[in-house]
Parts: C-alpha cells; sequence; structure tokens
C-alpha cells in the first residue's frame, strides 16, 4: 500500500494537478486509491481489452466507495471533442478532495487525453500541449500525429 501512495504522491508533486497519470493499475492499487483521495477512477481501455484482463474493475473501483467511468477508445482511433466533453469537464473540477485517476493499459491514451486537455482547456499551444502529452505516458508517433492535427 506504501507503493501507491509514494507514486500518488510523486506524480501531484510533478504534475501540480490532482489527476494520476497510470497504466493498467492492479487490484490492489485500485482498491487503495481510495485512501489517496481519489474520488474517480477513469479507465480509457476498451471493454475487449479488460475483458482479456479477467479484472472486474469497475467492481474493484466501487466496492472501495470510488465512482468508475468507462470512456473506450483505441489509440489508432481517438475520440471526438463531444466525446470527451464530460471527461475534460471532470479534469478540470479535479481536487485535493475529490482527485481523479486517468488510465489505460500504458498510459499512452492518458497522455494524448491530457495533451488535449491541456490545449483544449488550459489554453496551452500546441507544442507544450504536445511536451504535456509525452511527460503523461503518450509514447506513440501515430497517438503524436493525431493530438498535433487535432489541435492545428
Amino acid at each position: 500500500m506504501r507503493i501507491v501512495s509514494v507514486f500518488f504522491l510523486v506524480v501531484m508533486m510533478s504534475w501540480g494537478q490532482d489527476v494520476v497519470f497510470s497504466g493498467q493499475p492492479s487490484a490492489e492499487q485500485l482498491a487503495a486509491y481510495k485512501k489517496d483521495g481519489v474520488k474517480v477512477v477513469v479507465n480509457l481501455r476498451t471493454d475487449d481489452e479488460m475483458s482479456k484482463l479477467g479484472l472486474d474493475e469497475k467492481g474493484i473501483v466501487e466496492k472501495a466507495g470510488m465512482q468508475y467511468l468507462s470512456v473506450p477508445f483505441l489509440a489508432t482511433a481517438p475520440p471526438k471533442d463531444e466525446e470527451l466533453a464530460g471527461l475534460m469537464k471532470l479534469l478540470a473540477g479535479a481536487k485535493p478532495e475529490g482527485r481523479v485517476v486517468l488510465h489505460c493499459a500504458s498510459s499512452n491514451r492518458v497522455g494524448y487525453v491530457w495533451g488535449l486537455f491541456q490545449a483544449k482547456e488550459k489554453g496551452v499551444g500546441v507544442e507544450k500541449a504536445v511536451e504535456e502529452a509525452r511527460k503523461a505516458g503518450m509514447k506513440s508517433p501515430a497517438l503524436e500525429q493525431a493530438l498535433r492535427d487535432r489541435l492545428k
């Protein structure tokens, strides 16, 4: 449990936000997020990806007393602005007493969403948004190009 808390604090200090970026958390990590002030866990993975894990993520999160949201997409088909509107609002409202965990398989899609959030909600330029996306875990050149194209 201590490792989860240390990871969480490093992310918080590093980003200055109340949003945790993550690859796929384990069942133990999911259950422990509540102790770190997390109110919402957002999963960007598809149902097909999740079924292969054999992990009832929604059940674990809700049993721990947090809200679970699924906003699935593949790196090859990022969602449209209107499909992400609720997620952008959620990220904008994150605060110490209502932290948000944003995860996918490797944090690649998380980075894309974070870069989009930085540009659309915080007003940063394209290069800064891409830099923030990379810091949050975006590694795919194709996803980076999709972010750049979307922000033009």
